[in-house]
């Protein structure tokens, strides 16, 4: 690894059905909305897009996930679950991911 690269991944190189550790600031929440799962149960999610310097992913929190950050926040997931979403990569926390949140983006 070379020095001064953060750790984990960029968000250019994330591809589905990996687990991946990526940093970046969110730039766009929509409001949290409640959907019924394949089991029949009603859950909250809120879509949004995460971005760092190599690109931009289509983020979804789900549950008690919704309110963990907002817009500007710099965040880093942990052991994400990048799937596919409307043929594009989408990063969640999956099963055992988690989210922490680093302080404000500058320009936030």
């Amino acid at each position: 690894m070379s020095v001064g690269r953060p750790p984990g991944t960029y968000i250019s190189d994330l591809r589905p059905s990996r687990v991946a550790t990526v940093e970046g600031v969110i730039r766009e929440l929509e409001p949290v909305r409640e959907v019924e799962t394949r089991e029949g149960q009603r859950r909250k999610v809120r879509n949004g897009k995460l971005q760092d310097a190599t690109g931009e992913i289509s983020i979804a929190l789900w549950g008690s996930e919704v309110n963990l950050a907002e817009v500007g926040d710099r965040i880093r997931i942990v052991e994400g679950w990048v799937s596919e979403s409307r043929g594009r990569p989408q990063l969640s926390l999956g099963r055992s991911g988690k989210l922490e949140r680093l302080g404000r983006s500058p320009s936030g």
